[in-house]
């Protein structure tokens, strides 16, 4: 027997040798990408049981090698067989193994740490830009500020944290109840609508298969709708508010609840936003494009790290449809919600189940020890500044 075909046979039909070649491919189950197509596994599960043969024929001896070679390309890609072709109980796919959790490369990891960081200074000089008309704030005042809400919303549940930005603003910088809730709703609205122009921008490209490892676009499309939503009622009741109550047709059929409510609503809003300049309105779009531009790189740096394959516009559309885990009812911290949907959002972009856990653990451990550490020193530094002015003013 040619030597070639005795070992594609090998490989194909016999689980108990090993070759130099599946040493090689071996290493592509290190990725933990899913197999997409349950159906092309079953016909592979069935070949290997020999309840299906091959195709029967003469075949070169170069053909069966390349595509025995390839069966088993398949199957590691699937991870339900180890090196030698045994196969792997169900449970053991799913679960978190070791190198899972176990980063490769180490400069992936301190980009996450400098992208991170630099999206918060991104987030606090537009801050800052916001207040420019009311106050003049600095950019590391803005960045504490920020940073100790961050860490009470984390911490707190239904982010009842930015009470603590509330304070700050009433308190130390001197504005009334109205402007600066309305900073406060401003800044987010901002937010909100870089995180809808990525998601509506993730969706084209589903849509279109640019690419194919978006999350599902039925997901996409709720996701986008939920953001587009709540910009749509920040950013147009404070605009039409005041109009339709002044009409008269729709003020007749809506109760002085609602009418009170919308008429509070724009001015709370435009108190807050009424001091900025409509020139400066396009430098805190683009600043708020740019900082969720780099939470989604600093995530897609997290599959670097493990030497897992996922394109950046993927990380980044799975980044940012992430953040509305945080919007639910959760333990302090988010522990067990964040995991629970990040392992759901992540296989749904073709990540193994084991894979997908692990990648978010460690994101969630990194995000823990960014938000906590830059927040416990920002918490200390505005206290202290507190306690200083109270003394100067006593």
């Amino acid at each position: 027997m040619v030597p070639v075909e005795r070992h594609a046979q090998a490989v194909t039909f016999g689980r108990h040798h090993r070759s130099p070649g599946l040493e090689v491919v071996a290493r592509d189950r290190e990725l933990g990408v899913g197999l997409a197509a349950a159906e092309r596994a079953g016909r592979v599960d069935r070949v290997l049981d020999g309840q299906a043969q091959p195709a029967t024929g003469p075949e070169h001896p170069a053909e069966l090698a390349h595509r025995s070679l390839h069966v088993v390309h398949v199957l590691h890609r699937h991870e339900r067989y180890d090196e030698v072709g045994h196969r792997v109980p169900e449970r053991q796919v799913r679960a978190v193994r070791p190198q899972h959790l176990q980063p490769r490369h180490l400069t992936p990891l301190l980009a996450i740490v400098a992208l991170t960081l630099l999206g918060q200074l991104v987030r606090a000089a537009r801050w800052a830009l916001l207040l420019r008309g009311r106050a003049h704030v600095g950019l590391l005042e803005a960045l504490w500020v920020n940073a100790a809400t961050g860490l009470a919303n984390y911490v707190l549940p239904f982010r009842t944290g930015e009470g603590l930005r509330l304070w700050w603003l009433a308190k130390r910088q001197r504005q009334p109840p109205a402007a600066a809730l309305g900073l406060i709703v401003a800044d987010h609205a901002f937010d909100l609508g870089g995180v809808t122009a990525v998601l509506g921008a993730g969706t084209v490209l589903k849509a279109t298969a640019t690419d194919s490892q978006l999350p599902a676009l039925p997901a996409l499309a709720i996701i986008l709708s939920l953001a587009a939503g709540a910009l749509v009622m920040i950013a147009g009741g404070a605009y039409l508010g005041p109009r339709l109550v002044t009409c008269r047709p729709i003020r007749r059929k809506l109760s002085r609840f609602w009418t009170d409510a919308l008429t509070r609503h724009s001015v709370v809003f435009w108190s807050g936003l009424g001091s900025v300049p409509r020139r400066r309105l396009a430098l805190l779009l683009a600043t708020s494009a740019l900082a969720v531009s780099l939470d989604g790189l600093a995530f897609a740096m997290l599959f670097s790290a493990l030497g897992l394959g996922v394109p950046i516009a993927s990380a980044v559309v799975a980044q940012v449809t992430l953040l509305f885990m945080y919007l639910l009812p959760a333990a302090p911290g988010y522990v067990g919600s964040l995991e629970a949907g990040g392992t759901l959002l992540l296989t749904s972009i073709g990540l193994a189940p084991g894979a997908a856990a692990g990648a978010i653990i460690l994101w969630h451990a990194l995000a823990t020890a960014s938000i906590v550490g830059l927040g416990v020193v920002a918490l200390y530094r505005i206290l202290r500044v507190s306690k200083t002015g109270c003394g100067t003013r006593e």
